[in-house]
This record gives C-alpha cells, sequence and structure tokens, in this order.
C-alpha cells in the first residue's frame, strides 16, 4: 500500500496571488456522492465562473463594474475573474447580512463606478 503525499497548494504561500481550488462531487450510488479537491485555479472565464459559482454573466459585470471584484480582459472579446474573488464575495455577503447597503444597491443598479458611489 503506497503512503499518500501530502498536497501543498499554492493558497498556502503569501502573496503567492489569488488562489482557489474547486471541490468535485462525484456520485458512488443513488445516496452516496465523494468529494475530491481539484486543481488550484487562478483566472477563469465567465462560463466557468458561472459553472462553478451558479452566478450570472450580467451580475459578474456588476460587480467588476462597481469594483467588488477584478475583472481581466485579455481581449476585447473576453472576461476572465478571478475565483477567490467570488468566493470571497459570496462569503461576506452570507456572513454580513447588512453587505448591501443603500449605497451599495444604488452604485449595482445604475453602474456607477467606485469613484462617483461612495462604497465604504
Amino acid at each position: 500500500m503506497k503512503k499518500a503525499k501530502q498536497l501543498i497548494l499554492p493558497i498556502s504561500y503569501p502573496d503567492s496571488g489569488r488562489w482557489y481550488a474547486p471541490i468535485r462531487k462525484i456520485k458512488i450510488d443513488e445516496r452516496t456522492y465523494a468529494l475530491r479537491m481539484g486543481e488550484p485555479v487562478q483566472l477563469g472565464t465567465v462560463t466557468e465562473i458561472e459553472r462553478e459559482f451558479r452566478v450570472g454573466r450580467r451580475v459578474l459585470a456588476r460587480l467588476a463594474n462597481i469594483g467588488i471584484i477584478e475583472r481581466m480582459r485579455p481581449s476585447p472579446c473576453l472576461s476572465m475573474y478571478y475565483y477567490a474573488d467570488i468566493a470571497a464575495f459570496l462569503e461576506r455577503t452570507r456572513t454580513d447580512p447588512a453587505f448591501w447597503t443603500s449605497v451599495r444597491k444604488e452604485a449595482y443598479f445604475s453602474g456607477d463606478s467606485p469613484q462617483e458611489a461612495s462604497l465604504l
């Protein structure tokens, strides 16, 4: 029997960037699932982010427009987002019920930039 090796993730190193390790659910039988950790990733396309977090492309674009998450544009037709930013945003809204203040709501719906709306 081989001894399992410990996997050192890039997430454990300070200043290594924003890494996210996705969890995959594998069906074993009707009532049993296994959880497996996927390879750590940083950036994902809109389609990959939608599939992983169930957050729509318009919501992602609006969150990026007001400065809550960061959007990368390697080409005019391609947007990429950091997985860790989306996970942190979802965790923040889960733990802080007062996250969506009236200023943040107004910025989200009107599309103002962070400089125009005081999001602090």
